[in-house]
C-alpha cells in the first residue's frame, strides 16, 4: 500500500496506489516563457499594475482581467477548444472562441504576453488580446531565476516512503545560521500551522499579519499564500523552509483536486506550490507540507501530492497525475514557464500582498 491512512480532525486520506520518482536531468529545454532575461528588471512596484485589479479586492462571480504569459497550450483533438496554462495562474483554463485560440497560439509562438478576461469558477476564458507595449516590456525585462533545486519526474513504482524521507530525498532543510532547519516534533509544527490557518480571510479577524491569507479561494493564489506562509515560519518561528512545486506539465496530465474544506467542488491546476518543512519523527526527519487550503494539519509530502490526483475530479479524456515536482528555495515564487525549471521571485512581497488583497473576498465552490 502507498501508505497508512492518515486521520486527524476532518482529514481521512487513503493511498491505494504506488508511485515512483525518477530524478530528471535538468538539461531540458525551457519553453517560451522560460527564456533567460539579461536586461535590468523594471521597478518591482510596476507589477502592481499587472496583478489582478492592482491589489483591489475582487468580487465573487465577477470575471477577472489579468496580464499574463503563456506556459503551455493543449488543443482538443477536433480543435474546438484549447486548454491554456498561464505562468501567473495555477488554474487550467478553457478557451472555445477560435479568434482567441489563434491569438493565444500566436502569442505563445512569439513569447508575447496577453491580457485575458476569464471566469475562474467555470475555468473559462472569455476574451484574449495581446498585452500593451508597456506590459510586454515588464515581462521582457523581468529577472528569471533558474535554480535547479531538486527536480523529479513522478512515475509509478516506488513507495511513498521514498518521497517522505527527507534525508534520502535530499530535501532536508539547509538554510542559514539564523534559522533552525528541523522542527523538533509534530506538535510544534501544528502550533505554527494553526497560527497560520487562523489568518484565513474567511475568518472575521483581527489578523496578526498585514494581509489575511486567502485559503478559502483555491482556484488560484497558491504562490502568494506559500510566500506569506514561509515568511511567517521564517520570521516569527525561525524555522527553515523550502517550497515544493507540483506540476501537471506532460501530455494530458492535470492536477485534479476536490476542495473538501470549501463545499467540495472540483478544481484543476497545472501547478501548485506550498511550504515544505522538515519535521523530526521517531523514524527520522520527514518532509511535510503546510497547506491550510486543503488540510487541517501539516501533511506528509506524499499525502499532499496524492490529494492532487483525485479521480472524482478528472476532466474527460485527461489523466489525474503529478508529472513532476521541483523542490525550490523559499525565494522562488511562481513558475516562469511550463517546464518547471525556472521561477520568478517576489523579494519585496509586492506580488504577494497584491494577490492576497485581490482574493480576500473570493471563495471556492460558491
Amino acid at each position: 500500500m502507498f501508505m497508512k491512512e492518515i486521520m486527524r480532525k476532518n482529514i481521512f486520506v487513503k493511498f491505494p496506489a504506488i508511485c515512483v520518482i525518477a530524478i530528471v536531468g535538468l538539461a531540458a529545454a525551457l519553453n517560451a516563457c522560460n527564456k533567460s532575461k539579461t536586461a535590468a528588471p523594471l521597478n518591482e512596484a510596476t507589477n502592481e499594475t499587472l496583478r489582478k485589479a492592482s491589489g483591489t479586492p475582487l468580487l465573487q462571480n465577477t470575471e477577472i482581467t489579468s496580464v499574463v504569459t503563456i506556459a503551455n497550450l493543449r488543443t482538443s483533438a477536433d480543435g474546438s477548444t484549447t486548454k491554456v496554462m498561464f505562468c501567473q495562474n495555477e488554474q487550467i483554463l478553457n478557451v472555445a472562441n477560435s479568434a482567441d485560440i489563434n491569438t493565444l497560439k500566436d502569442a505563445f509562438a512569439k513569447n508575447h504576453a496577453v491580457q485575458i478576461t476569464f471566469d475562474p469558477w467555470h475555468a473559462a476564458v472569455s476574451h484574449v488580446a495581446l498585452a500593451s507595449a508597456e506590459d510586454q516590456a515588464y515581462f521582457n525585462n523581468k529577472e528569471v531565476v533558474g535554480n535547479a533545486g531538486t527536480a523529479m519526474r513522478i512515475e509509478a513504482t516506488t513507495s511513498a516512503e521514498a518521497i517522505d524521507h527527507a534525508a534520502d530525498m535530499g530535501v532536508l532543510n539547509l538554510t542559514t545560521d539564523t534559522l533552525t532547519n528541523v522542527i523538533p516534533d509534530f506538535n510544534t509544527a501544528q502550533l505554527m500551522f494553526d497560527y497560520i490557518a487562523h489568518q484565513c480571510c474567511q475568518l472575521a479577524g483581527p489578523y496578526a499579519i498585514d494581509h489575511c491569507i486567502s485559503f478559502q479561494y483555491c482556484e488560484d493564489g497558491c504562490y502568494a499564500r506559500a510566500h506569506k506562509m514561509c515568511m511567517i515560519i521564517n520570521s516569527k518561528y525561525h524555522y527553515g523552509t523550502q517550497k515544493v512545486f507540483s506540476f501537471a506539465n506532460a501530455g494530458i496530465d492535470e492536477l485534479c483536486v476536490k476542495a473538501e474544506k470549501w463545499n467540495g467542488c472540483c478544481i484543476n491546476w497545472w501547478y501548485h506550490v506550498a511550504p515544505l518543512v522538515t519535521i523530526k519523527t521517531a523514524t527520522g526527519p520527514r518532509a511535510y507540507v503546510f497547506a491550510p487550503a486543503m488540510f487541517d494539519q501539516p501533511v506528509l509530502l506524499s499525502t499532499w501530492l496524492h490529494a492532487q490526483t483525485n479521480p472524482a475530479c478528472v476532466p474527460s479524456g485527461d489523466v489525474p497525475h503529478v508529472s513532476m515536482i521541483n523542490i525550490q528555495p523559499t525565494a522562488s515564487y511562481s513558475p516562469s514557464g511550463g517546464s518547471g525549471y525556472s521561477f520568478d521571485t517576489d523579494p519585496l512581497y509586492v506580488n504577494t500582498n497584491s494577490t492576497l488583497v485581490s482574493y480576500r473576498h473570493l471563495v471556492s465552490c460558491p
